[in-house]
């Protein structure tokens, strides 16, 4: 009988241990921790001699290699953008953070052979090279940087309004001059 209820203790007193520290290595949120971890630690590694493809995946592939953002395995913190507003083929939203911030980082592609988007993107792009920014409508116009092939704008917005000393300032400003010389970057 004692057997039987150390047996039980044991047993109880253990459950209550992995319930409350969540230490199930296959929860969600383990994965997830491990996942991050793993991919933030793989992404201080330098990216050495690899091509990207002249795309926003290509882009987007270089800034996870790089420890800019992450990408979910589902993409589920990717949103396909409305690229033809400002004259792109295509856009994409990707939701990540740093030091507890959340940065957004918009990537837009252009294609001038495209007649019915030229007149626009040719507009949004001079706008950019000249003030920074560019307006959608009468909305407040946006900080904006075009890469030095003209082919790709990125807009990059870290929520925290990071001052210029602080690590996420830092970041990104590295990440708008990693984006601007795509794809020469390895």
């Amino acid at each position: 009988m004692r057997k039987l209820i150390a047996a039980v203790t044991a047993v109880m007193i253990m459950a209550v241990g992995f319930a409350g520290c969540n230490n199930d290595p296959l929860s969600v949120q383990n994965v997830q921790d491990t996942t991050a971890s793993t991919e933030a630690t793989n992404a201080t590694e330098p990216v050495k001699d690899k091509t990207y493809k002249e795309t926003i995946d290509g882009i987007a592939e270089l800034f996870v290699d790089k420890g800019y953002m992450e990408i979910a395995k589902d993409n589920a913190n990717v949103t396909e953008m409305d690229a033809s507003l400002i004259g792109a083929k295509e856009g994409k939203r990707y939701t990540t953070k740093y030091n507890n911030a959340e940065v957004l980082i918009e990537l837009y592609s252009f294609d001038m052979s495209d007649a019915k988007l030229k007149e626009t993107a040719e507009q949004t792009i001079k706008s950019v090279k000249e003030t920074g920014k560019f307006r959608i409508f009468q909305l407040d116009p946006v900080t904006a940087y075009v890469s030095d092939s003209d082919k790709f704008l990125l807009i990059y917005t870290d929520k925290s309004n990071p001052a210029e000393d602080s690590d996420n300032y830092k970041r990104m400003q590295e990440a708008i001059e990693t984006f601007k010389a795509f794809p020469t970057v390895k």
